[in-house]
């Protein structure tokens, strides 16, 4: 619903800096930045999705598995021992790599 109501936002913000760039073109910097969070809105979940099972020392997969709401995808959650971190993997993203 938080996701909803952002990416809402975002496109509401790119759409007035559009309009105010063209009726004043010195508003420039006003596209340059709703731009810039739209595309972080957007891009944000699967830049942060990793594309795939964690790499490195100490990551395991754990009995942990449940379906994503948003998605639909069974996903994994992967625990780091060293440092107590959490990733939660989709179950299709663990299996290509």
């Amino acid at each position: 619903m938080l996701r909803d109501f952002v990416q809402s936002f975002a496109l509401l913000a790119l759409l007035a800096a559009v309009v105010v760039t063209v009726i004043a073109p010195p508003a420039w910097p006003f596209l340059l930045c709703a731009g810039l969070l739209a595309a972080g809105v957007f891009f944000e979940r699967t830049l942060s999705r990793g594309g795939g099972a964690p790499r490195g020392a100490g990551w395991a997969p754990t009995a942990e598995r449940f379906r994503d709401d948003e998605s639909g995808a069974m996903v994994t959650v992967w625990f780091n021992a060293k440092t107590g971190e959490r990733r939660y993997v989709e179950d299709g993203a663990a299996a290509q790599d």
